[in-house]
């Protein structure tokens, strides 16, 4: 495995291909189907449930978390498992239509953060206070967006709150309260924009089923990635090597 060139591919990569197809087959039923699930559902869904991360881990470990390939492959099989978990609860929403497909969105975004806890784990990082709260939204954000420039800004965004050995650059709590707030509301945008027009094509029952087993599973694994370039990013540099460019 290498690590380096796994890194640099996510740098330059896009979304998965399978979650964008069906984005430009559902296209045109997203703008109607944001304004029935409005973005401020998804915002109060990010605030409430970031404490489900504290829940039981989704897969257990026993590798060794410094280790970066060991840790590299526990990370894939918690995405793997994430996305099993998320396309069965998408393709039993899709059989409902519109109303059960607002009520898997909560599901989807729990089973994302605890991936992303999972993830940090996996690496030897627990996640605990209000900057590791900020980095899983930074994660949530960049794994939902699509947009080639901002992601670029994001994934910069990200590599600068990491420092040279691997720990967050810390913020003080009045600092930080108001940074965290701006990052729920930058990620229900994000998850907003990209869930609903990507999960349009499950007001049709049966279709529905589907586009949202794939739709689920397709996020999870945006979801995993996002995850693993942080985290691997963190180890990396706690180890010495990916080191920040001095600004």
């Amino acid at each position: 495995m290498n690590i380096d060139h796994e890194q640099q591919q996510f740098r330059t990569s896009k979304p998965s291909r399978l979650g964008r197809g069906i984005e430009r087959l559902t296209h045109p039923f997203g703008k109607a189907l944001s304004a029935v699930v409005p973005k401020s559902l998804v915002e109060a869904v990010l605030k409430g449930l970031d404490r489900t991360v504290g829940a039981a881990q989704l897969v257990r470990f026993d590798h060794d978390v410094y280790d970066i390939e060991a840790a590299n492959r526990a990370a894939k099989t918690v995405s793997r498992t994430a996305q099993s978990i998320s396309a069965s609860t998408g393709a039993a929403a899709g059989l409902g239509g519109a109303v059960s497909m607002s009520a898997d969105i909560p599901a989807t975004i729990a089973i994302a953060l605890r991936t992303i806890r999972d993830t940090g784990r996996a690496f030897g990082f627990e996640g605990a206070g209000a900057n590791e709260k900020l980095f899983r939204l930074q994660i949530l954000e960049l794994a939902a967006l699509d947009d080639p420039d901002l992601r670029t800004q994001r994934i910069a965004d990200l590599e600068n709150a990491i420092g040279p050995d691997g720990t967050l650059i810390e913020a003080d709590h009045e600092t930080i309260t108001p940074i965290i707030d701006q990052a729920v509301e930058r990620v229900s945008r994000a998850v907003a924009f990209a869930s609903f027009r990507k999960r349009a094509g499950m007001i049709v029952p049966i279709v529905g089923s589907l586009v949202g087993g794939v739709v689920n599973s397709s996020f999870q694994k945006d979801v995993g990635k996002a995850a693993r370039f942080a985290f691997q990013t963190r180890r990396r540099r706690s180890q010495g090597a990916d080191q920040p460019v001095p600004a």
